[in-house]
């Protein structure tokens, strides 16, 4: 009952999947932050970009192995724009979804960024049902309305996708948007409203405190579903390692783990 519980209240097929300890620590309020995580949650976040990143990324949804969550993403910045390719597998032997995208991202002049990603979903739900797939997309936009404040939008699977051929179920579409007040060089507030199709606004917020230049702690909560969230980064050298965690609170506890490498 736990695990239908569970994947009824998370994951269907074909949804988008926050990604990156970083984001989820903030409790998941990233559409409007840049880093090489952008390619999964906001695309316009990979114009700022300076260097190529490589970066992994492991989820332990409610600590279920059968819930396990698994992505990787390299980034790379061109005079014409920053290109990505990402891929993550979701689930186990008898019910699992892979995903790999293309993204696309460029700034318009200082104030201005824009990114998409063009998407393919494969999703095994097993006998009798099979496999089905399904191609998509998802645009993001960020905004720096100051030194301090950027406000940022994305869009998921806008078309509403098909998964099943002989059926009308569909991927969830959805629209993410929100801001981030850079305080300080320390210190970042996050916020972000989200909604997806026949589902209910979810509102999160974060904050981001560093107490030195290589260690940050972070924390944030969600409404849809109530959790509250922890972590902590740390750059090392080349490395940046994040580890966080989310707490539902009848669900439990959700370990997450990311570390990216810088490529000169």
């Amino acid at each position: 009952m736990l695990l239908f519980t569970a994947f009824n209240s998370c994951f269907a097929g074909g949804e988008k999947k926050l990604t990156g300890a970083r984001s989820s620590s903030i409790g998941g309020a990233s559409v409007a932050i840049s880093d090489v995580w952008s390619a999964f949650n906001n695309q316009a976040g990979l114009a700022s970009l300076k260097q190529s990143f490589f970066g992994v990324y492991f989820e332990n949804r409610y600590s279920l192995k059968e819930l396990s969550y698994k992505a990787a993403v390299f980034a790379h910045p061109t005079k014409l724009g920053t290109l990505a390719f990402d891929v993550s597998h979701f689930g186990f032997s008898l019910w699992n979804e892979s995903k790999a995208g293309l993204a696309y991202a460029r700034s318009f002049g200082k104030y201005v960024s824009f990114g998409a990603q063009l998407d393919y979903i494969l999703i095994n739900k097993g006998e009798p049902y099979g496999r089905f797939q399904m191609v998509t997309f998802e645009t993001g936009l960020l905004a720096n309305l100051s030194p301090k404040m950027v406000i940022g939008a994305h869009l998921y699977n806008p078309l509403n996708a098909r998964i099943a051929k002989l059926s009308d179920e569909r991927a969830p579409s959805g629209v993410n948007f929100g801001l981030a007040y850079h305080a300080s060089k320390q210190f970042l507030i996050t916020s972000e409203v989200e909604k997806f199709i026949d589902e209910k606004i979810n509102i999160r917020t974060g904050i981001e405190y560093y107490l030195v230049d290589a260690l940050a702690i972070r924390t944030g909560i969600s409404t849809q579903p109530a959790q509250f969230s922890f972590g902590v980064g740390l750059n090392v050298r080349k490395f940046t390692i994040d580890i966080s965690t989310c707490r539902h609170q009848v669900l439990g506890f959700s370990p997450q783990a990311s570390i990216s490498y810088a490529i000169d």
